[in-house]
C-alpha cells in the first residue's frame, strides 16, 4: 500500500489534492450546519474538536436538543469529506516529498501511514458520533471509544504535519547544499 501511494504521487496530483482540501474544507464549514451547532453550544467545542469522554458527549447531545441533534447527524454526513480530503492530500503531499527528496525507498516512506491513520480514525470518529446521536438518550458502549479514536486522529494529524515539514526541510537542505535531487548527483563532480 505504501509503495502504491508513493508511486501514484505527482506534483500535479498533490496540488489538486491541496486545492480540493482548501475548497472542501471551506464548503464543509460554510455550507454545513457547523456554525448553527456551535451557536447552540454557545461556542463550546463539538466532541470531534477535543478529546471528549462519553459523559461529555451525552451532555453535548442533551444541550443540542432534538433539532440540534438532527443537525449534528447531518453535519456528520458533511464531515465525511474532511477525513477523505485530509487523508488523500496528506498522503499525496508526503509521497511527492518522498519522491522529490529521493527518500521513497527509504524507511522514510512509512510516514505515508500517518494520513491513512488520520483518514481511518476520523471516519471512525464520525461513525461513533453518528451512532451516539442516533441512539440518544440511550448511551451506547461504542461511545467509550470516542476519546481514543479522537486522540488517534489528532496524533495522526500532528504526525502528518511534522512529517511534511521535516521532509520539506530535508529536501530544501539537499537543494541548498548543492545536491541535485533530480539526478541524485553532487554538483561539480564531487
Amino acid at each position: 500500500m505504501i509503495d502504491r501511494i508513493v508511486e501514484l504521487t505527482t506534483g500535479a496530483r498533490s496540488a489538486v489534492a491541496a486545492a480540493a482540501l482548501a475548497l472542501g474544507g471551506t464548503a464543509l464549514f460554510r455550507l454545513s450546519p457547523y456554525d448553527a451547532l456551535k451557536a447552540r453550544l454557545n461556542g463550546a467545542s463539538l466532541p470531534e474538536e477535543t478529546i471528549t469522554p462519553p459523559h461529555r458527549l451525552a451532555e453535548v447531545l442533551e444541550a443540542l436538543g432534538a433539532a440540534g441533534r438532527a443537525s449534528y447527524l447531518q453535519f456528520q454526513v458533511w464531515d465525511l469529506l474532511n477525513p477523505i480530503l485530509m487523508g488523500v492530500a496528506g498522503a499525496l503531499l508526503l509521497g511527492w516529498l518522498l519522491k522529490r527528496g529521493r527518500r521513497a525507498t527509504s524507511v522514510w516512506r512509512w510516514v505515508v501511514v500517518f494520513p491513512v491513520v488520520l483518514l481511518m480514525a476520523d471516519l471512525l470518529e464520525n461513525l461513533v458520533i453518528s451512532v451516539a446521536v442516533s441512539a440518544f438518550p440511550d448511551r451506547v458502549a461504542l461511545s467509550s471509544g470516542l476519546p481514543l479514536v479522537t486522540a488517534a486522529k489528532f496524533g495522526a494529524a500532528i504526525a502528518t504535519m511534522v512529517a511534511v515539514v521535516v521532509l520539506a526541510l530535508l529536501w530544501l537542505r539537499d537543494r541548498l547544499s548543492g545536491r541535485d535531487v533530480a539526478t541524485h548527483h553532487v554538483r561539480g563532480g564531487q
